[in-house]
């Protein structure tokens, strides 16, 4: 037995009493067929033949009998074994979606959206058909067995002739279906590109249609859909070819059993009734032993489906939540202690993106990182809740390592604000209230303050269901900065005394991002501020700027003493002013 599949059944653990009842059904069931044999052999021989007119006003009631408990022993075993199987996958699909939420920002990075919720949605669906498959396999080799001890009641001579196949249904179901999990495991690798593909495209529209890349990406997805049609035609075809192979052994096995059979009826050595009865019995074994291969078939799906979403409940977060203090601080001084950084081989750009940081912002002070492009500010932003860990150095707040902080407590300290204006498909109400904390939903008026705070409350009461209104209804109508200032209305609610600032208000128009600073500004009323910033407007009053260049801090100072410094700090601010942008 594979890892994976005695993995996967321990999850079944759990529902022993529930598998036991549905064994019972099945061991019923499975008695159902060899008793309608017998039932056929007795209304040839005793009934027909004996022209005996009790038994046959009994027989319709025999048999009307027999299919009402094989219907009602039917439906009670199917709900039963599909409502175990669907609760196993049900808890699968969970802890999946855990993992996701648990596993870092740069194993996120490194797999597509569009290949997370293909594990999600179709592994987990494969997995699905599998378990259903498993749960009632049982059923399968019980009717057989059944039926193989009814045909040596019958006969034991053409029993050994009709089995004697038997063993070679073995040889295709077992060799098409290692082929078939292989090709099942690239089917679903397809799948999951496919699904990235169709993500990046549709979330990408506009840049498509803008520069006229309809027929690349066209291109591509059909690439990966052709792909995709012939590798699910092998797996089509694997799943046929044993069914067709194990129909032709039992056909091999029919015939030899009709003629050497018939030769008995010919001797008056059995009765058409017992040979007819007999044939009825190995004829029905072709059903269960076809859903032996068709078992195996589902089995295989479900290891594919199983040892992918494995592979990522088994993959350990770069950055563990080994930390034991749990912060109750309302004033925070956070500090960069020679801190070095590089992101892991395939996540970004190769090559050291911090290099000895090394600053300290004091409680209630405003400390802002600027540079050019790429210099490391974001990335010396994303370490302080723990997105990433440090390759070298330590970050502390009040002392106290990050790394040595849970991450709850850690993250519940700290609010940030970025320029990717993120809200989540519900109200707007419910996307303020995402940033209190989770175990204290807030009041409707601590919502509405929030928004007030950060001048959303306006422009929010103008809407047609006000804080009711959902986002996906007004779809791109919101405009960038009333996007931000929701954000920022959720940080205020998040009442953190660590703010982070990264570009908050880069991707705004002059008019927008006057209405965002002046929200900014009362969010950063008596905090800890650290601030990533492109414009002027927002770093020139800080108490103190960073400026970096390639991972470095290459002076420092307040925005007077750097524009006298005329260095680097200067170099920027007159490329902005002259160009009227960012840096």
């Amino acid at each position: 037995m594979s890892p994976s599949l005695r993995r996967l059944l321990g999850y079944f653990r759990p529902h022993l009493g529930g598998l036991c009842l549905a064994l019972l059904l099945m061991t019923v069931q499975a008695a159902i067929l060899p008793a309608l044999v017998f039932l056929t052999q007795s209304v040839l021989d005793d009934v027909l033949i004996a022209r005996d007119h009790d038994k046959l006003a009994l027989l319709p009631f025999a048999l009307i009998g027999l299919y009402a408990v094989n219907g009602a022993v039917n439906v009670g075993r199917g709900l039963l074994t599909r409502a175990i199987a669907w609760e196993v996958v049900t808890r699968l699909r969970g802890q999946l979606f855990a993992a996701y939420l648990r596993l870092d920002i740069g194993w996120h990075q490194s797999h597509p959206v569009g290949e997370r919720i293909a594990r999600l949605v179709n592994d987990v669906t494969n997995i699905q058909y599998g378990v259903s498959g498993i749960v009632t396999a049982i059923q399968k080799p019980l009717t057989l067995i059944g039926l193989v001890v009814t045909a040596f009641v019958m006969n034991p001579r053409l029993a050994l002739i009709a089995i004697a196949l038997l063993p070679l249904v073995a040889i295709p179901i077992d060799r098409f279906g290692k082929r078939l999990r292989h090709s099942a495991r690239q089917t679903l690798d397809n799948m999951a590109g496919l699904s990235a593909v169709s993500n990046e495209t549709l979330a990408g529209i506009r840049v498509v249609q803008a520069f006229g890349g309809e027929a690349q990406r066209q291109a591509r997805f059909d690439q990966d859909n052709d792909r995709q049609r012939r590798l699910q035609l092998k797996v089509y075809a694997a799943q046929l070819i044993p069914s067709a192979i194990v129909e032709l052994i039992a056909a091999l096995g029919v015939g030899a059993c009709i003629w050497f059979g018939g030769q008995q009826v010919f001797a008056d050595q059995i009765t058409p009734g017992e040979l007819v009865g007999f044939m009825l019995a190995v004829a029905s074994l072709n059903e269960p032993v076809k859903g032996l291969a068709l078992i195996q078939s589902l089995a295989q799906r479900a290891l594919a489906g199983a040892e992918a979403v494995f592979s990522v409940l088994d993959t350990a977060p770069l950055v563990p939540d080994k930390g034991q203090i749990q912060l109750d601080i309302h004033q925070v001084r956070l500090r960069f202690d020679q801190v070095g950084f590089r992101y892991a081989a395939g996540e970004q750009a190769a090559g050291l993106v911090l290099d000895g940081l090394d600053f300290e912002v004091g409680r209630g002070r405003v400390v802002a990182l600027v540079g050019a492009s790429g210099a490391g500010k974001s990335t010396a932003a994303a370490l302080i809740p723990r997105f990433y860990d440090p390759t070298s150095g330590q970050i502390t707040i009040n002392g106290h390592d990050v790394r040595d902080i849970s991450l709850a407590s850690l993250r519940r300290h700290v609010a940030i604000v970025s320029q990717e204006s993120f809200l989540f498909n519900d109200t707007i109400r419910a996307n303020i209230a995402f940033g209190a904390a989770q175990d204290s939903p807030p009041t409707d008026e601590q919502v509405i303050a929030a928004a007030k705070t950060a001048n959303a409350h306006p422009f929010i009461v103008a809407l047609p269901h006000g804080y009711d209104t959902r986002i996906d209804e007004l779809g791109m109508r919101l405009s960038g900065g009333q996007r931000q200032r929701i954000c920022i209305a959720r940080a205020v609610l998040r009442d953190a005394p660590l703010l982070v600032l990264d570009e908050a208000t880069s991707a705004l128009d002059a008019e927008s991002e006057a209405i965002v600073q002046d929200a900014l500004v009362r969010l950063m009323a008596n905090r800890t501020v650290l601030a990533i910033a492109h414009r002027l407007s927002t770093v020139q009053d800080a108490d103190e700027i960073l400026v970096l260049d390639h991972g470095r801090i290459v002076e420092r100072g307040s925005h007077a003493a750097l524009m006298a410094m005329d260095g680097a700090y200067a170099a920027l601010v007159r490329r902005q002013v002259g160009g009227g942008g960012t840096w």
